[in-house]
């Protein structure tokens, strides 16, 4: 059977793509890691690593392994955290999954928030749209994510807001009234993420209630890309406000409500279903929810409501 430690050592390299960065990190000698891998590939009777000038490539059957044990892996290492934490502190790693909407708006406070009253905690934002995050949080390889609606399946999810939904763009393409009917948006370019997403799933539930037929002229799962073609002046998007308040207040973009329907997104927090979240996750979850209704009294989050855990 292998061992525990060098299971570890294995998805540290998986992560990190390099025998020496992974070196430096666990702070081992890099012949005695090179060792363990080829160990453990011994007990496996696989190969699990391409070695070559780009660094540590997962073989098939290394990415077979790392997608089996890397949830499994931390949450024992939740657990032994939990058990040298007991009684008083709280303490241990957690890894929180947000939209690139919530990055910008939410992440810098809440990652001061835990440096400052939880110091024992380490803090991991991975960012990526919702389809992805709930992928990742089913596989174990997150702890909890922030998730558009509808309600995530697979998962423990609590509804944390409602929020709108408005037209983002350049002048050529936003209208200065500031507001316009859904079915308006036919004649409008639109770059929107593919179909697997909350937001792309907002949007088009809103499109099938006014029956009109979007004019989406491309599919982009980059947010950076998405907000380039956009401030292009290419195409326009449909985003929270939050989501490009500082492009707005530099006048880079405009944006415009929708109405006749207005579109909305509900916002859920999951957890993996099942699992005892430990302290440091239920801390992190205190922090971010505090952070989120200051958030919306500042409205920052135009329009939304908060949601209590029990709608």
């Amino acid at each position: 059977m292998a061992d525990f430690k060098r299971l570890g050592y294995f998805v540290q390299i998986a992560e990190l793509g390099s025998l020496t960065r992974t070196a430096e990190r666990l702070r081992i000698a890099q012949p005695s890691l090179s060792r363990q891998m080829r160990i453990l590939e011994e007990e496996l009777g696989v190969t699990l690593f391409t070695r070559g000038h780009r660094g540590m490539q997962l073989t098939e059957a290394g990415e077979a392994l790392r997608s089996r044990i890397a949830g499994p892996l931390r949450q024992i290492g939740h657990a032994l955290y939990e058990i040298r934490s007991l009684p008083t502190q709280t303490v241990g790693s957690v890894s929180f999954g947000m939209p690139p909407t919530f990055v910008s708006v939410l992440a810098p406070d809440l990652a001061e928030r835990v440096a400052n009253e939880a110091p024992g905690v380490s803090l991991h934002i991975v960012e990526g749209y919702s389809g992805h995050l709930l992928q990742w949080l089913k596989q174990g390889e997150l702890d909890a994510a922030i998730l558009y609606g509808p309600t995530p399946s697979g998962v423990n999810a609590t509804r944390l807001l409602d929020d709108e939904l408005v037209l983002v763009g350049t002048r050529a393409h936003v209208p200065e009234s500031g507001e316009l009917p859904f079915r308006d948006l036919a004649q409008i370019p639109l770059v929107l993420p593919s179909h697997i997403h909350g937001l792309r799933v907002a949007v088009e539930t809103a499109a099938a209630k006014s029956r009109t037929q979007l004019a989406i002229a491309f599919q982009s799962d980059s947010f950076q890309l998405m907000m380039d073609l956009v401030e292009s002046g290419r195409m326009c998007t449909i985003l929270p406000p939050s989501a490009v308040q500082k492009q707005v207040a530099s006048a880079r973009l405009r944006t415009a409500r929708i109405i006749d329907p207005a579109p909305k997104r509900q916002v859920f927090l999951a957890m993996q279903s099942g699992a005892q979240s430990p302290r440091a996750v239920i801390a992190v979850e205190g922090f971010l929810r505090e952070e989120l209704a200051r958030l919306v009294d500042m409205g920052v989050f135009v329009g939304a409501r908060i949601r209590g855990t029990a709608d």
